[in-house]
């Protein structure tokens, strides 16, 4: 498992459906001592990178697909 909460290699889900999971962890915050809310706000920071680092890299590649070059053309 990394520092975000998901394990390596695992496919990240994208859109809302990763955005949700990566919040997830903020259920825990009314049980855990306030000593712990620092890693738990470091796991959801690290799972939303994730996230749009995948939507990111979904939108380069359906433009490349579509042989969009945006500003270099």
């Amino acid at each position: 498992m990394t520092d975000s909460g998901i394990a390596a290699g695992e496919h990240h889900a994208s859109g809302a459906d990763g955005v949700q999971a990566a919040l997830s962890p903020l259920g825990r915050l009314a049980h855990a001592p306030v000593s712990e809310h620092v890693g738990v706000f470091e796991q959801v920071l690290g799972g939303l990178e994730a996230v749009l680092a995948s939507v990111e890299d979904t939108g380069e590649r359906q433009a490349e697909a579509h042989g969009d070059r945006g500003s270099d053309q």
